[in-house]
């Protein structure tokens, strides 16, 4: 089949724009985006993602309040933070039934948004142990591994204030299928986790747990059985691993 010059121009066009798709980012659970009309003749800013405004949360966090308010959770329990794929852990305390299990995930929310949120969906809390999932959506958001850590040492501090002996684990990135074609994106990935790593190893009771190996096959692969057909959000073979390796940290 003859393809004109035009057509073959916007296949490679789409080509290269799937290519250079953040290979980490799982912002899809976000909330929908507001459409704005620019006056008459003048174009409207383009809004960057690393621009988005914490408060974009602000109605998912008031639902956590108000449900607070009505069943209040125990002190003491685990807390589980970060963006969709603790969002979507709705099954997380059948996997550790010892445990009471408080589930604060949000929509596609970044390192940045949960730290900014501490005071409401964290400290009030009093857990015993934090999970922490979040960090791939700051690398799509432009954010380095440097940035990632940086952000994480914060929220330490913020736990701290309050929360002295708490402990807090943050679960690392894992190997996801567009990272897993792409060279750069994985070895991004890698050195966010490297950077968590050190992270923890500097601060006391806080510990991190590598995603990586147990999400990749003997020939270092893709696993993708290990996700939804996305392969961005766990599935529940994906999960039962993340319990596995979270199990006896409690």
């Amino acid at each position: 089949m003859k393809i004109s010059g035009n057509l073959f121009l916007a296949l490679s066009m789409a080509f290269f724009f799937s290519l250079t798709v953040p290979a980490f980012s799982a912002e899809d659970d976000a909330p929908g985006k507001e459409l704005t009309v620019p006056e008459k003749g003048k174009q409207a800013p383009k809004k960057r993602k690393s621009d988005r405004d914490p408060a974009r949360w602000e109605k998912t966090i008031k639902n956590f309040e108000a449900g607070d308010v009505k069943m209040p959770p125990p002190k003491g329990a685990v807390l589980l933070v970060g963006g969709s794929n603790a969002r979507r852990w709705t099954d997380v305390n059948d996997h550790f039934p010892k445990h009471q299990v408080i589930n604060r995930g949000f929509g596609g929310a970044r390192l940045s948004e949960v730290y900014h949120f501490v005071d409401r969906i964290v400290l009030p809390y009093k857990p015993k142990t934090i999970l922490v999932n979040a960090g791939g959506n700051d690398l799509g958001a432009g954010q380095s591994p440097k940035q990632i850590r940086e952000t994480a040492r914060a929220l330490i501090a913020k736990v701290r204030t309050s929360l002295p002996d708490t402990r807090i684990h943050f679960l690392g990135l894992p190997i996801m299928r567009r990272a897993s074609a792409n060279p750069k994106g994985r070895a991004v990935v890698m050195a966010t986790n490297n950077q968590l790593a050190e992270l923890a190893r500097s601060e006391e009771n806080v510990e991190f747990i590598d995603l990586v190996p147990a999400f990749l096959d003997d020939d270092g692969k893709y696993r993708p059985e290990l996700f939804v057909k996305d392969g961005v959000h766990f599935s529940p073979k994906g999960y039962a691993i993340v319990a596995k390796l979270i199990s006896g940290k409690l």
